[in-house]
């Protein structure tokens, strides 16, 4: 019979253990324990935010001297535009580097800053480029910069800026999106606490000019009248996929399904609504993942995602790949048909198990 990692059988895992009244005693005053430690993490996830947000503070001048770099305010001297790092050092990292220096030409001496930085940057990535359209490029050209401002009050979170040059698209100066976090626990299930959750996402209005909405296409559709028979086209507008569909909240509400009962809970869910829930849900990790990746990876490294050094590690499979097996086969000939079965299962076991164990990130 097969065990599981604690040497236990898995068909007795779910069954319940008799125990004498004074052990279940103790075991309830485990259990207390086990919740005054929950208590204790929450307090400290809501201190690990306050640093977060003091060292966040820190950041901000250098993002600003970025940012005239990157639009052409301040031209770097000499000086500044030497390596800080060791030149060895430098040298191997330019190699990973997918730019390179042109040849000196006149038009080169009119370019102002480092022209569709945030497009470049965005692009290099696979969970932002695939979102990206042919028909959003022409106005993500005018993105001037990305920032993110953390929340150090509740409800904790942080809040996405993207700043844009005056433009032929839309009115705004700014698009925002806001992530709120929870690090409390849920009182229905103290034991599931697991660290911060983002629970609420809230888009913006973006102001589109005339026939510029590049969320939504022209489609002409025929009707016909139900008494007279008669036949017209109308033109409707119908969404369509767009980088800045990522500006609406997923919900009216922007309130995430799951956490609906530890913000009200009164809330009870209806069974009408259980399949719209799931795909908000899902909705929401899609959401939440990519405004995830522009806190933590794309905003504060965007110069290496611009020059290729810094490479989307979700672009690659979790499966292992080993190179020596792969000539030792070639060399040796194919296995027995028995072995290449054995090895495929353990294979697909492997893969289901690194598939299942990837969490999608809370904070």
């Amino acid at each position: 019979m097969e065990k599981n990692q604690n040497g236990l059988d898995d068909s007795a895992i779910d069954v319940p253990i008799s125990l004498p009244k004074e052990v279940v005693k103790r075991v309830n005053a485990l259990k207390n324990i086990q919740l005054k430690m929950v208590n204790i993490e929450t307090k400290f996830y809501e201190e690990l935010h306050h640093l977060e947000c003091r060292y966040a503070a820190m950041y901000e001048p250098l993002y600003e001297e970025r940012e005239k770099i990157v639009t052409g305010v301040h031209e770097p001297s000499e000086e500044e535009g030497k390596w800080a790092l060791d030149e060895e050092l430098a040298k191997d990292l330019e190699k990973k580097a997918t730019i390179t220096e042109a040849p000196e030409s006149p038009e080169a001496a009119d370019v102002k800053g480092i022209p569709e930085f945030w497009l470049h940057a965005m692009k290099s990535t696979e969970i932002i480029g695939e979102a990206i359209q042919e028909h959003d490029e022409p106005i993500l050209k005018h993105l001037r910069d990305v920032r993110v401002k953390l929340h150090d009050q509740k409800p904790f979170g942080y809040t996405l800026e993207f700043v844009f040059d005056e433009n032929e698209f839309f009115t705004n100066n700014v698009l925002t999106k806001t992530y709120e976090l929870t690090t409390d626990k849920d009182d229905k299930d103290p034991f599931g606490y697991d660290g911060p959750a983002l629970y609420k996402s809230i888009g913006c209005k973006i102001d589109w000019k005339p026939e510029k909405d590049v969320s939504v296409k022209l489609v002409k559709k025929k009707q016909k009248h139900k008494s007279s028979g008669t036949i017209r086209v109308v033109t409707k507008e119908e969404k369509q996929d767009s980088f800045f569909n990522f500006f609406e909240s997923p919900t009216p509400d922007g309130i995430r399904p799951s956490y609906r009962h530890i913000l009200d809970p009164s809330y009870t869910p209806k069974e009408e609504n259980e399949e719209q829930d799931e795909e908000d849900e899902e909705l929401y990790e899609a959401d939440f993942e990519i405004g995830h990746f522009f806190k933590e990876f794309l905003i504060p490294k965007a110069v290496l995602y611009y020059t290729g050094e810094l490479v989307d590690e979700s672009s690659y499979d979790d499966e292992e790949y080993d190179d020596e097996e792969e000539d030792d086969g070639e060399e040796h000939g194919e296995n027995s048909e028995d072995d290449d079965e054995e090895e495929d299962d353990e294979e697909e076991t492997k893969s289901k198990g690194k598939k299942s164990a990837k969490k999608h990130p809370k904070a």
